[in-house]
């Protein structure tokens, strides 16, 4: 089997660590000119580690992570909705972990440092039932392969090139911020703060850091977005209570990355013998955490069926595997979404915040979902 991996990132170097498990012939190849060292942080729920487990790298990540325990919903004015114990059942096994996407990417590529061409973009592709012949801007990736593997991430080219017929993705009109701050002796468990259109995340990363997350709905009553990132987010969230309101203070020197909240308008498993893995195959809201989880997911399932040697029956086997649980996981990410510019209206937020005071925090009770739900789980065993 000779196998093409597209995209050299968390989805990409999964597949590439189980695929060289199997002694699998595979090359990948990355647009970017380098491995990257950049982004924010990264937020891993129970069953991202598990699968770590089975990947074989779950040591080394621990080894640049921060165990949380707990999840906290407030409003903007800290007031708080509801908590929930993460080492409680059905946890009590698990751990939920926080780090750098950069030291998670480091873990990942590590012994595969040769198998990587940079710099290095498909030129054209022709996918038949019976393989795939590609032209690459590196001579040394392009022929024929038995299989392309599509890890390209959220904006997959190769997605969109073999579903021309239709959009794969659709905006929330959120836009968000994301970025990492020093934050001494902080002594914070990860806080959800809702505002009305708008919210904002801290997660711990370690004793002295914080990964922060916060978007607005475009549509939003009260502010005009000015396309400064630092100043849209001092204008927003400086009115927020703590740990919001000391974080933002804080910014003047904190590298922002600014980006607009999309999701694919439904999975996308594989077309003829171009398979699609990671956020290429389902990105989504990140209210479940499920992106770096997805792909691990992914990842494994698809090994798991090619080990079978037929890839026909392979991807289908994968699709057949992922499918309740992945349109389960985006149904689950996206659908509040659709009411966030509703928040406006009082009676709304109203009706939000005692639902999280019932159910508690979105997000766990999701999380119980899919550790708990047989209907959930990865059918890849199953005939």
């Amino acid at each position: 089997m000779k196998v093409l991996i597209v995209g050299a990132g968390i989805a990409g170097l999964s597949m590439a660590r189980l695929l060289k498990k199997q002694d699998v012939d595979y090359k990948i190849i990355e647009k970017k000119p380098s491995a990257s060292t950049s982004g924010a942080g990264i937020a891993l729920p129970f069953n991202a580690l598990r699968a770590l487990k089975e990947i074989g790298v779950y040591d080394a990540v621990m080894g640049h992570a921060h165990q949380v325990k707990q999840i906290r919903y407030t409003t903007s004015k800290g007031k708080l909705l509801g908590q929930a114990d993460l080492t409680q059942a059905p946890f009590s096994d698990d751990k939920f972990v926080a780090l750098k996407r950069h030291k998670l990417l480091s873990v990942l590529l590590e012994g595969l440092e040769d198998k990587v061409h940079y710099a290095s973009e498909l030129t054209s592709i022709n996918n038949l039932a019976t393989g795939v012949s590609v032209e690459s801007t590196n001579a040394e990736v392009s022929g024929d392969y038995d299989l392309v593997i599509a890890a390209e991430g959220i904006n997959s080219t190769l997605r969109t090139q073999q579903y021309s017929d239709r959009a794969t993705l659709y905006s929330h009109k959120l836009t968000g911020w994301r970025f990492i701050i020093k934050s001494e002796k902080h002594q914070l468990q990860p806080t959800y703060m809702l505002g009305n259109t708008d919210l904002f995340m801290a997660y711990p990363l370690s004793e002295d850091e914080l990964y922060c997350y916060a978007h607005i709905h475009e549509e939003n009553s009260s502010y005009s977005l000015t396309g400064d990132a630092k100043k849209d987010l001092k204008n927003i969230f400086s009115s927020y209570a703590e740990p919001a309101k000391s974080i933002i203070q804080s910014i003047d020197n904190v590298e922002v990355i600014t980006g607009e909240l999309k999701s694919v308008t439904e999975a996308f498993f594989y077309k003829n013998r171009v398979v699609f893995v990671g956020d290429a195959a389902n990105a989504c809201s990140p209210l479940l955490q499920q992106g770096a989880a997805a792909a691990f997911e992914d990842a494994l399932c698809l090994v798991e069926a090619l080990a079978g040697g037929n890839i026909d029956k392979a991807l289908e086997k994968y699709k057949q595997a992922r499918k309740t649980r992945i349109e389960w996981i985006i149904n689950y990410s996206d659908k509040p979404l659709a009411s966030v510019k509703k928040m406006d209206n009082s009676i709304v937020r109203f009706i939000r915040n005692t639902l999280i005071r019932i159910m508690g925090p979105v997000n766990v009770y999701g999380w119980k979902k899919l550790a708990t739900d047989p209907a959930l789980a990865n059918k890849i065993n199953e005939k």
